[in-house]
């Protein structure tokens, strides 16, 4: 059995991003081959079906891992965090707020359509309308205009100088819809969501909601064709059958859980991957509701639980406690922060200062089908006993839980935010800005105008060690205020089996297909 560790070191800074002349030629992660057009199916388990196939949809992991396969953008990620063109072969900074992107030529849609720069600023324009009200706006909400300069130039706006545009044009948010699709929703036929038309290497063949996305290769795929002819998500909620699959062959790719690591290895035919990537687990407060508006309350339930035993003792240390709101492979991320201490005692004073001597009885979420969140949740339930805080634990399919706390209707929440850009703005301004309450990111509903200014400045300043001290001093107020508890920042373990080579997962954890060869 062989495990490959990789350990991505995320090191883009505005310069990097500034670089013009980027192509996808010389890039791992874009290369294939048409020689081993074998075909077959392959089979990825996975615990939550989609919740939407919309690529300017929800924000949620689920819906990124499909869509991913079947959307491409105008770039995307290496895997060292630096940015290269997909469906832009060029792009260059003409000025601060000025964009140029020049777009690969002989591109189709999975229709037949062309791919033009009219499709580019038709998808960017419906992302952030208004009327859409994409959760994922957030990520281009910098974007003031795009302009078809020419069949195959796009000019874009800014509405101040932003240098990691094209990091964030790399993210899902960014995905380029067939405009067929787009005149199609907008004329009252199928939604986007019911018909999601790219320019990727897999289009949807079927969708049992809840149950299986099965895919097949884009025959016209651009660039190298799938060597597998087609695919599957196949929803399977219970992690331990998962793994049965993936042992058994019946599965070639899932997820591992930390728990399940040791037993993986075990098993022959079956290779683990592991990325030290850039999410952070947190423990979600509502500040909206009693008694989660007050700091005391939310500083007591950290100082309560011992990070350092859910790294040892579920997640059997394939990860790191979190000292705060971003992971060390995030540019942007101060790592000298002063953690709240594990300590009871001061936990249990502090408590009594806000007036919860006797306690109070709470709820937590977890979403259903994990199962290190579900030990974290009975672990974070014994924690807070101790302080005399009852937590009652509800498991929440994915979707549904989603809408739950993007509505606010919860007390406590079990979550985790992917940094998809590696870039220090969308760990903090999606989570903490008061412009994104809900499911936009910030579903702790926390507001603070000196952050909320810290933010905003950081996003329009190209001085990267500027942006530096101001995401520092975020993320000191963060630490101090607790709309969160900041858990820790897990590795990504990813197991095959029947695999012969071509499985790409970025840092963010993202799984490519594309280039997948079965054994």
């Amino acid at each position: 059995m062989k495990i490959k560790k990789l350990l991505t070191a995320v090191l883009f800074t505005a310069l990097v991003l500034a670089l013009a002349a980027c192509n996808s030629d010389s890039n791992t992660n874009t290369s294939g081959s048409n020689e081993n057009k074998e075909g077959g199916h392959f089979v990825y388990v996975t615990a939550s079906d989609a919740p939407t196939l919309d690529p300017h949809g929800m924000n949620d992991t689920a819906s990124t891992h499909a869509t991913t396969q079947i959307f491409e953008r105008l770039t995307d990620y290496n895997e060292d965090g630096t940015v290269y063109g997909v469906l832009a072969e060029e792009f260059t900074p003409l000025d601060d707020t000025t964009w140029e992107f020049k777009l690969r030529q002989g591109v189709t849609f999975q229709d037949g359509t062309d791919f033009t720069a009219d499709a580019v600023k038709m998808s960017l324009d419906r992302l952030l309308d208004p009327e859409l009200a994409s959760p994922k706006a957030v990520l281009l909400n910098m974007i003031e205009e795009v302009i078809v300069e020419d069949e195959f130039t796009v000019i874009i706006k800014t509405a101040g100088p932003f240098a990691p545009l094209p990091a964030h044009l790399a993210h899902n948010a960014g995905s380029i819809v067939a405009p067929s699709a787009i005149e199609e929703e907008k004329n009252g036929g199928k939604t986007v969501d019911e018909n999601p038309i790219g320019t990727g290497p897999f289009l949807l063949d079927e969708w049992n909601r809840g149950s299986e996305i099965k895919l097949k290769r884009n025959e016209n795929y651009w660039g190298n064709v799938p060597t597998i002819e087609t695919m599957s998500f196949t929803v399977v909620p219970e992690q331990s059958t998962r793994m049965a699959m993936l042992e058994s062959g019946e599965a070639n790719v899932a997820l591992v859980g930390s728990s399940d690591v040791t037993q993986m290895e075990s098993i022959p035919g079956i290779e683990l991957t592991h990325i030290r990537g850039t999410r952070m687990d947190y423990l979600g407060f509502n500040m909206n509701v009693e008694p989660f508006d007050n700091k005391l309350v939310r500083q007591a339930v950290s100082m309560a639980i011992n990070k350092q035993d859910i790294i040892d003792g579920i997640l059997e240390g394939h990860g790191i406690p979190a000292v705060g709101p971003l992971a060390p492979t995030v540019v942007g991320n101060y790592q000298g922060l002063t953690p709240l201490p594990y300590d009871v005692e001061e936990a249990k004073t502090l408590l009594e200062e806000a007036g919860y001597a006797d306690g109070f009885t709470t709820t937590l979420f977890v979403r259903e089908g994990n199962k290190e969140l579900a030990n974290i949740a009975v672990f974070i339930q014994s924690q807070l006993q101790q302080i005399n805080i009852n937590v009652d634990i509800q498991s929440i399919e994915w979707g549904t839980l989603l809408e739950k706390t993007g509505a606010g209707e919860h007390d406590l929440v079990l979550l985790g935010w992917t940094t998809v850009t590696a870039d220090a703005d969308n760990g903090l301004y999606s989570l903490f800005h008061s412009a994104n309450l809900g499911p936009s990111g910030n579903r702790s509903f926390y507001k603070n105008e000196r952050v909320d200014e810290l933010l905003d400045y950081a996003r329009s300043e190209t001085d990267q060690q500027k942006r530096n001290e101001a995401y520092k001093e975020v993320s000191e107020v963060l630490v101090d205020e607790v709309p969160m508890v900041y858990l820790q920042h897990p590795d990504f373990i990813y197991g095959t089996n029947g695999v012969e080579s071509g499985l790409y997962i970025d840092f963010s954890g993202i799984p490519y297909f594309k280039n997948v060869k079965l054994n």
